[in-house]
């Protein structure tokens, strides 16, 4: 269930991070974010970086790769995600966490 203010005619977000080591493909991946996500939250913890948002985060590896100066695959790219918080969905090139409940929505069965 999704609760909603009084006020409010649309139900609140949910939040969604991943949280990625430091690194050139952390930072890749940051500069991609806020070129496509820009309402993300990004923090620096140290050793390593969390990013957060609400309903979704999406990573295409595309964008990462551009920003890396060189192709990056999920496998790769896996190495530098310490772990997330949300449901997983990895489709060509991109990697996807939603808030979502994709195993009950019809138009994803």
């Amino acid at each position: 269930m999704i609760w909603m203010d009084s006020q409010d005619t649309k139900p609140k977000g949910r939040s969604v991070l991943v949280v990625l080591m430091k690194g050139d493909e952390a930072d890749a991946t940051i500069s991609a974010i806020r070129r496509d996500q820009p309402g993300a939250t990004i923090e620096e913890h140290g050793t390593f970086w969390q990013i957060g948002a609400q309903d979704e985060l999406v990573i295409d590896l595309t964008r990462v790769g551009e920003e890396l100066g060189r192709e990056i695959d999920l496998g790769q790219w896996l190495t530098t995600m310490a772990t997330y918080v949300g449901r997983v969905e990895v489709e060509e090139r991109v990697f996807r966490i939603t808030s979502q409940m994709l195993e009950l929505d019809p138009s994803t069965l």
